[in-house]
């Protein structure tokens, strides 16, 4: 294991075991994201086992199949594969279902992440001519596999013993931007009633490292160690398009400020046959909300001729604008290929079978989504990585601007570690950096709930803002707090942090961290009226003393963790003077009795 490896496992120590603190101060970007995405088929599917059939094709372009596939920490990721052969393939990287490592010491070495077929019944023919080939790439965007670590095809034989039929070793002579296709031979003797494949992936167990990334598996008859062309043309990525840098929009700002700053919509094609083919593209843009939709480009051909076993990137027209929905929706944008791709088929005199399980046309298409309802965000969505600051009372704040005077009334935030829920952190908003935060809350990291990616925070009281804001938190640990980083958007100059007592520019981390402000035109929280005007209190927020005029028979006094606290409080001539010196930011909650019965205040102290 190399140098840098060292240095980066012992990084992983410090973010996700907990074993170092108050290492020097930095912003950090780490470990990818475990994600797992189900196609329809086996969500809709009450069938607990499935046995495969040949012929066999899974590109994952819908995701991981789990009534074609066992899966045993391996994740799904569009991202992380470099000029893959088609959109999804399948993430090797040391950490299992839940992101956690296998091992707590960095001298374990052995099997990590395993994807197992379901088994075939191959007991019908004895063939010489079945092969099973797939892509594969050693890294891609997540960490580079060293010398020492190993990806392995291996075969099930029928005494139920697992037989390695392909080894492929880590080090520098691997191109992590290249990926490799191999074709093996599935021999009679492993043509059994029960015959499985599997891949695995071997190397250190202390976490998220060593990563290999697998696509586009075929298996069948009539093949020999040159069949490694398809008739088959993919979309190899999402939809890559955004409305300035955001990749989500306030629908309420929308109609009057989307003009002219759309970029068009990109994506990348490959042809994996052997010949040329014509094709022809459509975009559509679609609101979910109405129904309606425009055409970007229609059946539009690409010039030249894509050549055989092309990859190429192509974008959509320009457009000024799309049609403003009426409330909040999701701008659906579809990519098409027109490519001739159909079922595959065989041929045997006359007669052509085609075999449905076997549809090429499956990643002609991609849908990507914009949302416009309540926030900003530089994100598309898609938390591939994870960053954060490692400083006790550090702050980490994210840039905004707004082309409207907007009331900020939530903010919501992807934080990925489950392992720091109940933590407390305050929320944060500034409208400069240089000066105190307008707005100051204490809370806490919640336990997320199944399949919640963002918590939502909000401010509970009106918060107005115009042209550039910042928004953020800072934490009361030495430890990183984990937060999303979505790779396919780099707005990294928009991350500013605070951990030695002056705000730097982020220039290390690449990607949109996942923080957004929700907005709305009107004031988002009525103010609190006395009951009959018998009571006032001011100011509001306050820093030292609350003034607390009017007649009321009992007053206690809650800070933001629900806890009762007693302050210093002086008679005054119209009622009472509390004092909050010293106490820490956040909001306050004063329950009070008057003549019109009890009512609750709400306190921000600065």
């Amino acid at each position: 294991m190399g140098k840098s490896l060292h240095i980066i496992l012992t990084l992983f120590l410090i973010l996700n075991l907990g074993l170092v603190s108050g290492s020097r101060a930095q912003i950090v970007e780490f470990a990818p994201i475990h994600k797992t995405k189900i196609p329809k088929r086996s969500l809709e599917s009450y069938r607990i086992q499935e046995v495969n059939s040949v012929p066999f094709w899974d590109d994952f372009s819908q995701g991981l199949d789990t009534l074609s596939w066992d899966l045993d920490g391996v994740s799904y990721t569009e991202t992380i594969g470099i000029d893959a052969p088609s959109i999804g393939q399948v993430l090797f990287n040391g950490v299992d279902a839940n992101g956690k490592p296998y091992s707590l010491s960095q001298r374990d070495i052995g099997i990590t992440d395993i994807l197992t077929s379901k088994s075939f019944d191959l007991s019908g023919q004895s063939s010489n001519s079945l092969f099973l080939s797939f892509f594969w790439q050693a890294g891609g965007k997540a960490e580079f596999p060293d010398g020492n670590d190993q990806f392995s095809l291996q075969f099930l034989d029928e005494n139920g013993s697992w037989i390695t039929v392909w080894t492929r070793l880590g080090g520098i002579e691997e191109d992590r931007n290249k990926f490799n296709q191999s074709i093996v031979q599935v021999t009679p003797a492993f043509q059994h009633e029960v015959f499985q494949f599997r891949f695995v992936a071997d190397g250190r167990q202390i976490g998220p490292f060593d990563s290999w990334i697998l696509d586009y598996v075929y298996l069948n008859y009539n093949r020999s160690e040159n069949d490694l062309f398809y008739k088959d043309r993919s979309l190899t990525q999402p939809n890559q398009v955004s409305l300035g840098d955001f990749g989500a929009y306030p629908y309420e700002l929308f109609g009057n400020n989307q003009s002219g700053l759309w970029t068009t919509i990109q994506n990348q094609f490959f042809n994996l046959e052997n010949r040329f083919r014509a094709m022809e593209y459509s975009i559509q843009v679609r609101d979910t909300l109405s129904n309606s939709s425009i055409s970007i480009n229609q059946n539009t051909p690409f010039n030249p001729v894509p050549n055989s076993n092309e990859r190429r990137n192509f974008g959509s027209a320009e457009f000024e604008e799309v049609p403003a929905p009426n409330g909040e929706s999701m701008l659906e944008i579809t990519t098409s290929l027109v490519t001739g791709d159909d079922n595959y088929f065989e041929v045997n005199g006359t007669d052509t079978t085609f075999f449905s399980e076997v549809d090429f046309r499956l990643n002609d298409s991609v849908k990507t989504y914009f949302p416009l309802r309540d926030y900003f965000a530089y994100d598309h969505g898609s938390a591939d990585y994870a960053a954060g600051i490692n400083q006790k009372s550090g702050m980490l704040a994210v840039k905004y601007e707004t082309p409207e005077e907007v009331y900020i009334k939530g903010i919501s935030i992807n934080f990925t570690n489950a392992n720091q829920a109940n933590q407390a952190i305050d929320i944060l908003v500034w409208e400069d950096l240089e000066k105190d935060p307008i707005y100051r809350r204490e809370d806490l990291i919640p336990v997320k709930e199944a399949g919640q990616e963002f918590l939502y925070y909000s401010l509970d009281t009106n918060i107005q803002v115009q042209g550039e804001f910042y928004i953020g938190y800072a934490q009361f640990t030495n430890d990183f707090i984990h937060v999303g980083l979505d790779k396919s958007n780099d707005t990294g100059d928009k991350l500013f942090y605070n951990v030695l007592g002056a705000w730097q520019q982020n220039d290390q981390v690449q990607g949109s961290m996942m923080i957004r402000p929700h907005v709305s035109l009107e004031a988002p929280f009525e103010d609190i009226i006395a009951p009959e005007g018998r009571l006032k209190y001011y100011p509001n927020p306050v820093e030292n003393f609350l003034n607390m005029e009017g007649s009321f028979s009992e007053l206690r006094i809650f800070d933001s963790f629900g806890r009762e606290i007693f302050l210093t409080r002086e008679h005054s001539q119209e009622g009472e003077i509390i004092n909050f010196t010293g106490q820490r930011p956040g909001i306050y909650v004063i329950n009070v009795v008057t003549e019109a019965g009890p009512n609750s205040i709400r306190i921000l102290v600065k």
